[in-house]
């Protein structure tokens, strides 16, 4: 059995509406202050939502309960069909900005709530189906606050399932370029960026389903440092719908094409993922025959790259 972190108990359960109405109008701006004793840093987050009812409740409770920072919220759903408007009305009054209606996907919607969350310093976004832990947001931006020579910053993260246990903890470390290109060691929820870098790289590829966070990552880390907080401060949640489960190839074909555009080269895992997982059709479906189409899928891929060293013996530097 799996158990809550300590900074989850008491909160209540993506993008997610049953009660009968669609609201397309910017509702009233309001900045949470949580602490008026202490130096506010000003932070734009942005939940992008459809039919995630079942876990909106928590995400929601998770953000209106950070502390010690100046928090602008923005709600952008794209007009689901499930209990997510009515989870979400008692807090009308405290978004930024609230939308819901269809757009065109998870990564227009951040970008659209993002540009609506002006005056922050520090921008970010919860899916909602993950949560942040106490302080999570506060002890991010006050990392960026206290090292100007980073761009971004990621913590550390848990896992959790459905009901809110934790079955692990996401594989974090610091950001190395290398590793990196072997899988994403940057867990979403758990990060914060700069509003300056944010603009400068124009947001989200909105041409991206799947892997909008990878890319984003790439392009950062092109313009400065991405710093690591060894904290606890988000949680990410598997569960049997989410994009990673239910898009798994589309996830490994947007990887590649990322780590081409970026890299040049791609590593051996994702190459032959789609093979190996059998997520495509195999001339032969026996263990060696999709072994040896997997490894002639990555030449076919790499090209001559492909005889160069790859990432899978390095050490944790640039």
């Amino acid at each position: 059995m799996g158990h809550r972190p300590e900074s989850l108990g008491g909160l209540g359960g993506g993008r997610g509406s049953s009660n009968g109405y669609r609201i397309l109008k910017i509702q009233k701006r309001k900045t949470i202050r949580l602490n008026m004793n202490s130096k506010l840093l000003s932070l734009g987050l942005v939940v992008p939502s459809f039919n995630q009812g079942q876990f909106l409740a928590q995400a929601l409770k998770s953000i209106f309960t950070q502390e010690n920072v100046s928090l602008k919220v923005a709600l952008c759903d794209a007009g689901s069909t499930d209990p997510t408007l009515s989870i979400a009305d008692p807090y009308m009054d405290r978004f930024a900005f609230f939308r819901s209606h269809p757009d065109r996907g998870q990564a227009s919607a951040i970008n659209e709530g993002i540009s609506q969350l002006m005056g922050t310093s520090y921008v970010g976004w919860l899916n909602a189906d993950d949560v942040l832990l106490r302080d999570g947001l506060g002890a991010m931006a006050q990392f960026l606050d206290d090292s100007s020579e980073h761009v971004a910053v990621f913590g550390k993260a848990y896992i959790i399932d459905e009901i809110g246990n934790t079955i692990g903890e996401y594989p974090t470390k610091p950001f190395c370029r290398k590793a990196f290109a072997v899988a994403c060691t940057i867990c979403q929820p758990a990060s914060l960026i700069r509003r300056s870098v944010w603009d400068r790289v124009g947001g989200l590829d909105e041409s991206i389903q799947t892997c909008i966070d990878y890319d984003l990552w790439w392009r950062i880390s092109k313009i400065g440092r991405i710093g690591y907080l060894e904290k606890f401060v988000a949680c990410t949640r598997d569960h049997a719908q989410s994009k990673t489960r239910t898009l798994r190839k589309i996830v490994n074909d947007e990887a590649i094409a990322i780590l081409l555009r970026h890299r040049g080269m791609v590593p051996r895992n994702w190459c032959m993922a789609n093979i190996l997982e059998g997520l495509v059709d195999c001339p032969k479906n026996t263990y060696f025959g999709r072994g040896w189409e997997a490894f002639k899928h990555y030449f076919q891929i790499n090209k001559w790259k492909a005889l160069l060293p790859q990432n899978w013996f390095f050490r944790n530097k640039e």
